[in-house]
């Protein structure tokens, strides 16, 4: 009688390129942390004040240190230490290079454009500053016996030789204007908004359009009363129903108060 051969069962074995991409996967974390620690490093070096030269030597070592933002980081920080503030085209190759969010590197972006446009503006000279704050004091002086009620202001922004004041327009905390659905903060049926000077760079302005969308601005700006009213009409006709026109509020800016001049309207001044 013939013997019938049992069959064993066996388990196929994983295939070997699972391990390999498991392994793979291990040094890669590896690299990733030992790069993103270096970095660290250097980070902390320049904000110990080290060379430059000597940071930019270890950086230079980083392998693959480029597809990292803190590379970029280091490399903003490195040229505002040499007195290089332009950092645009730096960040503009940032974002073409780095695989992961940039954040921390835009809000260093920002700081160094600050810190350039306040190194670029001219001293204003303290001469043409003595005889406005001397008209400001008899018009206090005059206050203190009769007070009348204003009817209007009159708001001018000084422009130095690279910078310009304009007025930035924000909606109030009801909602912002860029956001869709949002009711804006209103006061008997009228949209309230911020009228608030700002500084801008005249550099900046003229090439603010080439910039990424990231870097642009998204609230408006106007340069005076007269482009404002320009812009609410505007608005009016776009609107598909008829809505009352917003009421704009001056909010000062504290970094502004030297550069700009608010000059109330009496109602003896209006009728001569």
């Amino acid at each position: 009688m013939p013997v019938r051969m049992v069959r064993r069962k066996t388990v196929s074995a994983i295939p070997q390129p699972y391990w390999t991409s498991m392994e793979n996967e291990d040094e890669v974390h590896d690299v990733v942390f030992a790069v993103d620690r270096s970095l660290d490093d250097c980070i902390k070096l320049l904000q110990q004040g080290f060379p430059v030269e000597q940071v930019r030597d270890v950086l230079s070592r980083v392998p693959m240190a480029q597809k990292f933002a803190k590379y970029w980081i280091c490399q903003a920080r490195l040229m505002e230490r040499e007195g290089n503030l332009e950092v645009l085209p730096m960040f503009q190759e940032a974002i073409r290079v780095v695989r992961e969010p940039v954040d921390e590197l835009r809000s260093v972006v920002f700081d160094i454009l600050k810190k350039r446009q306040i190194q670029g503006l001219s001293p204003m000279p303290k001469e043409s500053e003595t005889p406005e704050t001397r008209v400001h004091d008899e018009q206090e002086g005059s206050d203190l016996m009769c007070t009348p009620k204003p009817v209007g202001a009159l708001i001018c922004g000084r422009r130095g030789g690279s910078s310009v004041v304009k007025y930035k327009i924000t909606a109030t905390p009801g909602g912002k204007r860029s956001q869709q659905g949002a009711e804006p903060g209103q006061v008997d049926g009228h949209e309230i908004r911020f009228f608030t000077p700002v500084r801008r760079s005249v550099r900046i302005e003229k090439t603010s359009l080439r910039y990424p969308t990231a870097l642009q601005e998204h609230d408006p700006c106007v340069t005076s009363l007269c482009d404002l009213v320009g812009e609410s009409k505007e608005e009016v006709k776009g609107e598909t129903q008829p809505q009352s026109s917003p009421v704009y509020v001056y909010r000062e800016n504290e970094a502004l108060r030297d550069h700009v001049q608010v000059k109330l309207v009496y109602p003896e001044e209006v009728e001569t």
